[in-house]
């Protein structure tokens, strides 16, 4: 249970809501009381027990059902809760990096916050984590920033249930009590137990485990969580504002977790549980269901001086992106060796044939023509393969370069449309284009994709019938439209045919690599435009469209 240091950690200050002045700093009064317990914390040689004194000292003078003191590291950016108690019962502390709520608004400003009635003015709170002593969330609240030579080291704050419950001097009483911790703090901090070079060892530690790319997550014996960096946090898609300190990854609290993140939190549970059980290093990979990601986990226990189990280190990261990289090369070297086998073969066995006609004597020209036409046709068929697979290579790595000059799209399209023609007597190709619809493209590139759709068209219309290509502008953008006559696509197919390898159930029966669509979106993408297919259904024809920018 670490509802203390959540509640802190819950979202923004309402706007016009009053926060203590720099000139109200200087007026506070200084109490007796105050004053007093202020010499009393000089003497004090452990930080738990300052926190235990300043707590004893402010409930003489307020509300302290819910007290935490919390110290900030600037190079990491990290808020370390050092000690909390709620009901009288002393809780464990925790870290977070600093986002934006309450207890980071504080340190982030170096301003002190009084809020009377949280129901209506306080902070969002997303996810409640509450001890079972407190009958909800807190209604009042005063946090006041820890500082030294004018940096901000930490925070203290006060929480009560009762509306309304604190004054603003009651706000003052607390800074001049958080002055005077401060110092005892630095002495504590600069003092020989700790020294000079442990601190700065600390401080880069801390900074490394905040600005890791990969996610980490610390849990206790309980299975609750007391630490998490950044890349944890955008991991299991938290917002800043989000209480997860003491939080269990326990699914009757996941109704609480944002959507995207509860998945996340699915796969972390068994590996959470595992560890707890075994006490042994976890590795294991899952994949979240739901959601096409698959995240690596890395679980290390943790042990105090006497051997017992203390917690778990848990670092995880999203391998999506390289499982897919994996399986794209199984189904590259899968296309490779059946795709590429056919033309290969075929090539070979006619160039056999032909040296064993010129061995024997018995070549006739129409043979040699023939043969040779073959190996033509073949070649041109793997070089079209080795093109794809070397497109798709640049694409999935990132590297699909463009060679932008002033475009005529009319008349690419009457040029290819009219080369396409002369290939064959059963259709009918039309083209309807204005003029001067000028952009600066990549002419290769869109005479590929354009070269791509037509030939589908012709390919999916094995019964010949007209083929319409349509030119239009729309706004700022030119709209390509190639209509054919032919087989059509199931409903749902549609809009998956420019997916990696994807082969709707109508066309499986005509060859393909199931590639050149992929590689038609991924260019029409990159030059900032978008590409689709439309059919009522099998048999009904089909449509394809891509637009792009006409500026630059």
């Amino acid at each position: 249970m670490q509802r203390p240091a959540s509640a802190a950690e819950t979202g923004s200050p309402p706007p016009g809501k009053p926060t203590a002045s720099s000139r109200g700093r200087r007026s506070r009064p200084r109490t007796v009381g105050v004053s007093t317990a202020g010499w009393s914390l000089v003497g004090t040689h452990d930080l738990i027990e300052l926190c235990r004194l300043v707590h004893q000292t402010i409930a003489r003078e307020m509300d302290a059902t819910i007290f935490f003191l919390a110290t900030y590291d600037e190079t990491s950016r990290t808020v370390q809760v050092v000690w909390q108690v709620e009901n009288g019962e002393e809780l464990s502390g925790g870290s977070f990096p600093l986002g934006t709520g309450l207890t980071s608004q504080v340190i982030s400003s170096g301003e002190p916050r009084l809020i009377g009635n949280w129901s209506v003015e306080g902070p969002r709170v997303q996810v409640q984590y509450a001890s079972p002593a407190g009958p909800s969330l807190p209604e009042s609240a005063v946090a006041v920033p820890l500082k030294l030579a004018g940096n901000t080291i930490g925070l203290m704050c006060v929480e009560s249930y009762r509306q309304n419950a604190y004054s603003y001097s009651n706000l003052h009483a607390l800074e001049v009590l958080a002055d005077e911790a401060a110092i005892v703090m630095a002495g504590l901090n600069y003092s020989e137990r700790l020294g000079a070079q442990v601190g700065r060892r600390v401080s880069e530690l801390e900074a490394i485990l905040a600005n890791m790319a990969d996610a980490l997550l610390i849990i206790d014996s309980r299975g609750c969580l007391v630490r998490l960096n950044r890349a944890a946090r955008d991991l299991l898609c938290l917002d800043e504002s989000t209480i997860v300190l003491g939080q269990p990854f326990e699914e009757k609290q996941w109704d609480n977790w944002p959507p995207e993140g509860r998945a996340a939190a699915e796969g972390l549970r068994p590996v959470v549980e595992r560890l707890q059980q075994t006490q042994e290093p976890q590795e294991v990979e899952v994949e979240l269901p739901g959601v096409r990601r698959v995240l690596s986990f890395r679980a290390t226990p943790l042990h105090d001086v006497d051997g017992a189990f203390t917690g778990g280190v848990i670092v995880f990261r999203d391998v999506t992106g390289e499982r897919d990289v994996e399986r794209l090369k199984d189904d590259m070297f899968s296309m490779a060796s059946h795709d590429l086998k056919t033309p290969a073969t075929v090539i070979k066995v006619q160039a056999q044939r032909l040296k064993r006609r010129f061995n024997t004597g018995s070549a006739e020209q129409d043979d040699v023509e023939e043969g040779l036409t073959m190996i033509a046709d073949q070649a041109d068929r793997l070089s079209k393969l080795l093109n794809l697979l070397l497109d798709l290579s640049r694409i999935e790595a990132g590297r699909l370069s463009l060679d932008r000059t002033a475009t005529d799209l009319r008349g690419m399209l009457i040029s290819m449309a009219r080369a396409l023609q002369s290939t064959t007597d059963s259709h009918v190709i039309e083209v309807d284009a204005p003029m001067g619809v000028i952009g600066h493209w990549d002419a290769r590139r869109l005479e590929e994709v354009i070269q791509n759709l037509l030939n589908n068209a012709v390919k999916y219309s094995p019964m010949g019938g007209g083929i319409h290509v349509r030119l239009r502008t729309e706004g700022q953008n030119a709209v390509v439209t190639i209509r054919d006559s032919g087989i059509g696509l199931a409903s749902d197919d549609a809009p998956h045919v420019f997916e990696r390898f994807f082969r709707g159930r109508e066309i499986r029966r005509v060859e393909g690599a199931g590639l050149g669509l992929y590689i038609c979106q991924a260019i029409i993408a990159a030059h900032g435009g978008r590409i689709w297919a439309q059919s009522k259904g099998p048999g009904t024809r089909s449509t394809s469209t891509f637009c792009l920018p006409l500026a630059e």
